[in-house]
Protein backbone atom coordinates (compact mmCIF):
# COMPACT_ATOMS: atom_id res chain seq x y z
CA UNK A 1 0.00 0.00 0.00
CA UNK A 2 2.95 2.16 0.71
CA UNK A 3 6.79 2.16 0.51
CA UNK A 4 8.98 2.66 2.98
CA UNK A 5 12.12 4.35 1.42
CA UNK A 6 14.98 6.32 3.77
CA UNK A 7 15.25 10.14 3.02
CA UNK A 8 17.48 12.76 3.61
CA UNK A 9 17.88 16.26 5.82
CA UNK A 10 16.99 18.31 2.70
CA UNK A 11 13.71 15.84 1.78
CA UNK A 12 12.72 15.80 5.64
CA UNK A 13 13.01 19.36 5.88
CA UNK A 14 11.06 20.13 2.63
CA UNK A 15 8.02 18.07 3.55
CA UNK A 16 8.28 19.57 7.44
CA UNK A 17 8.52 23.14 6.12
CA UNK A 18 5.59 22.64 3.88
CA UNK A 19 3.68 20.32 5.80
CA UNK A 20 0.46 22.18 7.21
CA UNK A 21 -0.96 19.28 9.92
CA UNK A 22 -0.39 19.41 13.42
CA UNK A 23 3.43 18.96 13.89
CA UNK A 24 6.33 19.79 16.74
CA UNK A 25 10.11 20.76 15.81
CA UNK A 26 10.52 17.08 16.89
CA UNK A 27 9.84 16.25 13.76
CA UNK A 28 12.06 18.81 11.81
CA UNK A 29 15.51 18.28 10.42
CA UNK A 30 17.15 20.40 13.09
CA UNK A 31 16.02 17.99 15.38
CA UNK A 32 17.59 14.88 13.77
CA UNK A 33 21.12 17.28 13.57
CA UNK A 34 20.76 17.45 16.98
CA UNK A 35 20.25 14.29 18.11
CA UNK A 36 22.95 13.18 15.89
CA UNK A 37 25.40 15.44 17.69
CA UNK A 38 24.43 13.79 20.89
CA UNK A 39 25.05 10.52 19.75
CA UNK A 40 22.06 8.64 18.79
CA UNK A 41 21.65 7.00 15.54
CA UNK A 42 18.41 8.74 13.46
CA UNK A 43 16.68 7.25 10.83
CA UNK A 44 14.56 9.01 8.31
CA UNK A 45 11.85 7.23 6.59
CA UNK A 46 9.80 8.50 3.76
CA UNK A 47 6.27 6.97 2.88
CA UNK A 48 5.30 7.33 -0.50
CA UNK A 49 2.02 6.36 -2.50
CA UNK A 50 2.06 6.45 -6.16
CA UNK A 51 5.78 8.26 -6.13
CA UNK A 52 4.48 10.76 -3.94
CA UNK A 53 5.48 11.83 -0.60
CA UNK A 54 2.60 11.16 2.12
CA UNK A 55 4.21 10.56 5.19
CA UNK A 56 7.89 11.14 7.46
CA UNK A 57 9.12 9.47 10.10
CA UNK A 58 12.12 10.55 12.65
CA UNK A 59 12.91 7.70 14.30
CA UNK A 60 15.80 7.13 17.23
CA UNK A 61 17.57 4.09 17.80
CA UNK A 62 17.95 4.23 21.49
CA UNK A 63 18.78 2.41 24.34
CA UNK A 64 20.07 1.78 27.81
CA UNK A 65 21.42 -1.25 29.86
CA UNK A 66 17.82 -3.29 29.92
CA UNK A 67 16.84 -2.43 26.64
CA UNK A 68 16.89 -1.17 22.93
CA UNK A 69 14.08 0.36 21.06
CA UNK A 70 13.30 2.75 18.63
CA UNK A 71 11.27 5.58 19.01
CA UNK A 72 9.13 8.19 16.55
CA UNK A 73 8.51 11.25 18.62
CA UNK A 74 5.81 13.53 17.92
CA UNK A 75 5.04 11.72 14.52
CA UNK A 76 4.94 10.26 11.98
CA UNK A 77 3.45 13.52 9.80
CA UNK A 78 1.22 12.06 7.85
CA UNK A 79 -0.75 14.47 5.06
CA UNK A 80 -4.72 14.55 6.07
CA UNK A 81 -6.16 12.26 3.19
CA UNK A 82 -4.14 9.57 4.02
CA UNK A 83 -4.18 9.26 7.78
CA UNK A 84 -6.66 6.58 7.87
CA UNK A 85 -5.25 3.81 5.38
CA UNK A 86 -1.91 5.11 6.51
CA UNK A 87 -2.25 5.02 10.39
CA UNK A 88 -2.93 0.72 9.84
CA UNK A 89 -0.04 -0.04 7.92
CA UNK A 90 3.04 1.96 9.54
CA UNK A 91 1.67 0.41 12.87
CA UNK A 92 2.37 -3.07 11.18
CA UNK A 93 5.59 -2.06 9.32
CA UNK A 94 7.38 -0.38 12.60
CA UNK A 95 7.28 -3.12 14.51
CA UNK A 96 8.60 -5.04 11.96
CA UNK A 97 11.46 -2.43 11.82
CA UNK A 98 12.01 -3.66 15.54
CA UNK A 99 12.00 -6.96 15.06
CA UNK A 100 14.16 -6.58 12.06
CA UNK A 101 16.55 -4.67 13.68
CA UNK A 102 16.11 -7.40 16.68
CA UNK A 103 15.44 -4.74 19.55
CA UNK A 104 12.67 -5.37 22.35
CA UNK A 105 9.83 -2.38 21.98
CA UNK A 106 8.79 0.25 19.38
CA UNK A 107 7.65 3.88 20.76
CA UNK A 108 5.55 6.27 19.09
CA UNK A 109 4.49 9.28 20.56
CA UNK A 110 1.74 10.46 17.77
CA UNK A 111 1.04 13.85 17.42
CA UNK A 112 -2.62 12.69 16.85
CA UNK A 113 -5.38 14.46 18.50
CA UNK A 114 -7.12 12.11 21.21
CA UNK A 115 -10.14 12.65 18.60
CA UNK A 116 -8.39 11.29 15.78
CA UNK A 117 -9.25 7.36 15.29
CA UNK A 118 -6.44 5.23 15.88
CA UNK A 119 -6.58 1.79 16.32
CA UNK A 120 -3.59 1.24 18.61
CA UNK A 121 -4.83 -1.60 20.01
CA UNK A 122 -5.83 -3.52 16.88
CA UNK A 123 -2.34 -3.37 16.05
CA UNK A 124 -1.58 -4.78 19.30
CA UNK A 125 0.24 -1.76 20.83
CA UNK A 126 -0.37 -1.13 24.46
CA UNK A 127 -0.13 2.15 26.34
CA UNK A 128 3.36 2.86 27.36
CA UNK A 129 3.59 3.20 31.46
CA UNK A 130 6.03 6.19 31.32
CA UNK A 131 4.11 9.46 32.17
CA UNK A 132 5.71 11.07 29.56
CA UNK A 133 8.10 11.05 26.20
CA UNK A 134 7.09 14.09 24.86
CA UNK A 135 4.21 16.44 25.42
CA UNK A 136 0.75 14.78 24.86
CA UNK A 137 -1.22 17.70 26.45
CA UNK A 138 0.26 20.92 26.13
CA UNK A 139 -0.33 24.87 26.28
CA UNK A 140 -0.90 26.60 22.96
CA UNK A 141 -1.75 30.35 22.49
CA UNK A 142 -3.03 31.64 18.89
CA UNK A 143 -0.93 34.45 18.13
CA UNK A 144 -1.95 36.38 15.00
CA UNK A 145 -4.15 38.36 17.73
CA UNK A 146 -2.27 42.18 18.22
CA UNK A 147 -0.24 42.33 21.34
CA UNK A 148 -2.90 44.34 22.94
CA UNK A 149 -5.09 41.77 22.83
CA UNK A 150 -3.34 38.84 23.95
CA UNK A 151 -2.51 41.17 26.68
CA UNK A 152 -6.34 41.37 27.10
CA UNK A 153 -6.61 37.91 27.01
CA UNK A 154 -4.48 36.91 29.95
CA UNK A 155 -5.37 36.29 33.62
CA UNK A 156 -5.54 39.54 35.71
CA UNK A 157 -2.19 38.60 37.87
CA UNK A 158 -0.74 37.55 34.58
CA UNK A 159 -1.37 40.41 32.78
CA UNK A 160 -0.06 42.47 35.82
CA UNK A 161 3.19 41.05 35.80
CA UNK A 162 3.71 41.15 32.33
CA UNK A 163 2.76 45.22 31.81
CA UNK A 164 4.74 45.29 35.15
CA UNK A 165 7.91 44.02 33.80
CA UNK A 166 7.31 46.31 30.24
CA UNK A 167 7.96 49.53 32.53
CA UNK A 168 10.61 51.33 32.61
CA UNK A 169 10.84 51.69 36.37
CA UNK A 170 11.21 48.16 36.69
CA UNK A 171 14.39 48.43 35.37
CA UNK A 172 14.78 45.13 33.21
CA UNK A 173 17.12 44.27 30.20
CA UNK A 174 16.38 41.49 28.04
CA UNK A 175 18.43 39.96 25.66
CA UNK A 176 18.11 37.48 22.97
CA UNK A 177 21.42 35.54 21.95
CA UNK A 178 22.77 32.78 22.54
CA UNK A 179 23.91 33.22 25.94
CA UNK A 180 24.69 29.63 27.64
CA UNK A 181 26.99 30.40 30.29
CA UNK A 182 23.99 33.09 31.73
CA UNK A 183 21.27 30.81 31.23
CA UNK A 184 23.18 28.03 32.77
CA UNK A 185 23.76 29.34 36.11
CA UNK A 186 20.28 29.59 36.27
CA UNK A 187 19.94 26.34 35.35
CA UNK A 188 21.92 24.86 37.91
CA UNK A 189 20.26 27.04 40.94
CA UNK A 190 16.68 25.81 39.14
CA UNK A 191 17.80 21.79 39.05
CA UNK A 192 19.39 22.35 43.00
CA UNK A 193 16.07 23.97 44.05
CA UNK A 194 13.96 21.54 42.51
CA UNK A 195 15.48 18.42 42.26
CA UNK A 196 14.41 17.75 38.28
CA UNK A 197 16.60 14.90 36.00
CA UNK A 198 18.48 18.11 33.74
CA UNK A 199 19.28 18.56 29.91
CA UNK A 200 23.41 18.53 30.24
CA UNK A 201 24.84 21.11 28.68
CA UNK A 202 26.84 19.62 26.76
CA UNK A 203 23.09 18.67 24.73
CA UNK A 204 21.95 22.19 24.87
CA UNK A 205 25.09 23.33 23.12
CA UNK A 206 24.35 20.87 20.89
CA UNK A 207 20.82 22.16 20.42
CA UNK A 208 21.95 25.68 19.54
CA UNK A 209 24.24 24.67 16.81
CA UNK A 210 22.02 22.69 15.66
CA UNK A 211 18.69 25.18 15.18
CA UNK A 212 20.87 28.04 14.67
CA UNK A 213 19.43 31.22 14.41
CA UNK A 214 16.03 29.21 15.44
CA UNK A 215 17.07 28.97 18.81
CA UNK A 216 17.48 31.80 20.97
CA UNK A 217 18.24 32.45 24.43
CA UNK A 218 16.09 35.28 26.15
CA UNK A 219 17.32 36.34 29.64
CA UNK A 220 15.93 39.32 31.68
CA UNK A 221 18.55 41.21 33.50
CA UNK A 222 18.16 43.52 36.61
CA UNK A 223 21.26 45.59 37.34
CA UNK A 224 23.49 43.35 35.14
CA UNK A 225 22.54 39.83 37.17
CA UNK A 226 20.35 37.42 35.37
CA UNK A 227 16.92 36.88 37.01
CA UNK A 228 15.49 34.28 34.58
CA UNK A 229 16.43 33.25 30.76
CA UNK A 230 15.00 30.61 28.35
CA UNK A 231 15.67 28.57 25.59
CA UNK A 232 13.31 28.63 22.79
CA UNK A 233 13.03 27.06 19.37
CA UNK A 234 11.16 28.77 16.64
CA UNK A 235 9.86 27.28 13.38
CA UNK A 236 7.65 28.66 10.53
CA UNK A 237 4.75 27.84 12.19
CA UNK A 238 5.54 27.87 15.85
CA UNK A 239 7.49 29.47 18.71
CA UNK A 240 8.21 26.64 21.56
CA UNK A 241 9.30 27.52 25.49
CA UNK A 242 11.70 24.34 25.92
CA UNK A 243 14.12 24.80 29.00
CA UNK A 244 13.26 27.54 31.57
CA UNK A 245 15.30 28.59 34.38
CA UNK A 246 15.37 31.55 36.78
CA UNK A 247 16.30 32.47 40.68
CA UNK A 248 13.58 33.39 43.32
CA UNK A 249 12.71 37.41 42.80
CA UNK A 250 9.66 39.60 43.43
CA UNK A 251 10.53 41.03 39.88
CA UNK A 252 8.60 39.20 37.54
CA UNK A 253 11.49 38.26 35.47
CA UNK A 254 9.92 35.01 34.41
CA UNK A 255 7.06 36.77 33.16
CA UNK A 256 9.24 39.16 31.02
CA UNK A 257 11.01 36.24 29.14
CA UNK A 258 7.75 34.31 28.33
CA UNK A 259 6.19 37.81 27.20
CA UNK A 260 9.27 38.56 25.16
CA UNK A 261 9.56 35.03 23.67
CA UNK A 262 5.84 35.37 22.70
CA UNK A 263 6.77 38.77 20.98
CA UNK A 264 9.85 37.14 19.58
CA UNK A 265 7.64 34.53 17.63
CA UNK A 266 5.04 37.33 16.27
CA UNK A 267 8.00 39.56 15.00
CA UNK A 268 9.31 35.92 13.03
CA UNK A 269 5.81 35.64 11.65
CA UNK A 270 4.72 32.49 13.77
CA UNK A 271 0.98 31.71 14.38
CA UNK A 272 1.16 30.05 17.69
CA UNK A 273 3.24 29.50 20.97
CA UNK A 274 3.60 25.92 22.21
CA UNK A 275 4.18 26.77 25.72
CA UNK A 276 5.24 22.82 25.88
CA UNK A 277 3.66 20.67 28.24
CA UNK A 278 1.36 21.08 31.14
CA UNK A 279 -0.68 18.76 33.70
CA UNK A 280 -4.54 18.92 33.96
CA UNK A 281 -6.22 21.72 36.18
CA UNK A 282 -7.55 19.72 38.97
CA UNK A 283 -4.33 17.84 39.40
CA UNK A 284 -2.68 19.76 42.46
CA UNK A 285 -0.25 17.39 43.45
CA UNK A 286 1.13 16.82 40.00
CA UNK A 287 4.91 18.07 40.10
CA UNK A 288 3.74 20.27 37.01
CA UNK A 289 0.87 22.41 38.74
CA UNK A 290 2.34 25.13 39.66
CA UNK A 291 3.97 25.57 36.26
CA UNK A 292 1.18 24.51 34.09
CA UNK A 293 -0.76 27.36 35.79
CA UNK A 294 1.89 29.98 35.35
CA UNK A 295 1.74 28.98 32.01
CA UNK A 296 -2.06 28.87 31.11
CA UNK A 297 -2.51 32.70 32.49
CA UNK A 298 -1.02 33.61 29.29
CA UNK A 299 -4.36 32.35 27.70
CA UNK A 300 -4.54 30.37 24.93
CA UNK A 301 -5.81 26.32 24.76
CA UNK A 302 -5.26 22.79 25.86
CA UNK A 303 -4.79 20.67 23.06
CA UNK A 304 -4.83 16.50 23.79
CA UNK A 305 -2.87 13.65 22.41
CA UNK A 306 -2.72 10.52 22.41
CA UNK A 307 -0.20 8.82 24.98
CA UNK A 308 2.58 7.31 23.62
CA UNK A 309 2.44 3.62 22.78
CA UNK A 310 4.79 0.77 22.81
CA UNK A 311 5.03 -2.60 20.88
CA UNK A 312 6.73 -5.08 23.25
CA UNK A 313 8.71 -7.29 21.23
CA UNK A 314 11.03 -9.57 24.18
CA UNK A 315 10.57 -10.30 27.55
CA UNK A 316 13.07 -7.11 28.47
CA UNK A 317 9.79 -4.52 27.40
CA UNK A 318 7.61 -6.46 29.78
CA UNK A 319 9.91 -5.66 32.65
CA UNK A 320 10.53 -2.77 31.62
CA UNK A 321 6.85 -1.89 31.43
CA UNK A 322 6.99 -2.82 35.44
CA UNK A 323 10.18 -0.50 35.78
CA UNK A 324 8.17 2.47 34.38
CA UNK A 325 5.26 1.99 36.76
CA UNK A 326 6.82 2.25 39.45
CA UNK A 327 8.95 5.25 38.61
CA UNK A 328 6.27 7.23 37.81
CA UNK A 329 4.45 6.65 40.74
CA UNK A 330 7.68 7.24 42.61
CA UNK A 331 7.81 10.84 41.35
CA UNK A 332 4.29 11.31 41.54
CA UNK A 333 3.19 11.43 38.29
Amino acid sequence: MYTPHPIDFKTLNAFYDTFTGEKTFLQSAAFAHYRKACGETITIEGYYKNDKLVAVALIQHLSTRLKKWLHVPHGPLVLETHKSQFWPWWLRHYHLLGEAHKLDLVRVSPLAPTTEAINFEKSHYKMAAIHLVNPEKTWVLDITKTEDELLAEMKKSTRYEVRKGLKPETGFTITVDHNLDAFWKLHEATVARQGFVPFTRKSTEAELKAFGTNCQIITVWHEDKALASGVFLFDDKAGYYHQGASIPSKLPAAHAYLWAAICEAKKRGCTEFNFWGVCAENEKDHPWFGLSKFKRGFGGEEKNYHHVHDYEITWKAKLNRIIETRRNKKRGY
